[in-house]
């Protein structure tokens, strides 16, 4: 079974040890990032779980504090690449041979990916004369990718260290959570848009299609076509 195969691959990384410490220093830095801003991630899970009381005003709270949104973005982007590592390595796929040089190369993949979309977009907001519907829509991107990040954290700490079975059930619920949040995030995104220009939901479809779907199914096809 892939799952097994997983399970085994990551299992028989060298020095296991540096892996669970890694995973340490990744919960120390969430808990100094929650103990230095405990307000941000206040309203963080407030915006997040109750998107339309007081939306905009804790909208406006969270951008006012940039730098736990930047860390929380660093800590996406780590555990992201973290998540793809398990994959390539699953397939014996990994360009490198070597784990740790892979996480640094798919976290440095997912960074320039989202860095690329946020400057797109902004182009995009300033020539259609829609900045505030980008930066909206920017902002609804990011902090949705800021909750993956911190839920999917103990379900990757549980793929790597547990039992098969266990390592199963992690990895199905990371399916159903990621599913889940990208289908939130596309109804969100297309309902904070709607409010501030006039878009029909099938021209937004067309946009998630051709801008959001199309390009990981590319990536994903070169990792196929370069990494087998």
């Amino acid at each position: 079974m892939r799952e097994l195969l997983l399970q085994i691959s990551i299992h028989r990384v060298e020095g296991k040890e540096i892996l669970f410490y890694g995973f340490i220093g990744l919960l120390l830095f969430l808990a100094v990032i929650r103990q230095s801003f405990p307000k941000y991630f206040t309203d963080l899970f407030r915006l997040f779980f109750r998107t339309t009381l007081k939306q905009r005003h804790l909208s406006e709270q969270l951008t006012q504090t940039p730098l736990p949104s930047f860390l929380l973005n660093l800590l996406f982007f780590i555990v992201a690449g973290l998540y793809l590592t398990f994959w390539l390595e699953a397939a014996h796929r990994n360009p490198f041979s070597n784990f740790w040089w892979l996480i640094l190369c798919m976290s440095g993949v997912v960074a320039a990916a989202y860095l690329i979309k946020f400057i797109t977009l902004q182009l995009t907001g300033w020539l259609f004369k829609a900045g505030d519907a980008a930066t909206s829509y920017i902002f609804t991107v990011f902090t949705i990718n800021k909750m993956a990040g911190l839920f999917l954290l103990p379900l990757l700490a549980l793929m790597a260290f547990s039992v098969p079975w266990v390592f199963t059930v992690s990895l199905v619920l990371s399916w159903v959570l990621l599913g889940g949040l990208i289908l939130y995030r596309v109804g969100l995104t297309y309902r904070v848009v709607r409010k501030q220009i006039n878009i029909s939901g099938f021209h937004f479809l067309l946009y998630v299609i051709g801008f959001e779907i199309a390009p990981l199914l590319v990536l994903y096809k070169l990792f196929l076509l370069n990494f087998s």
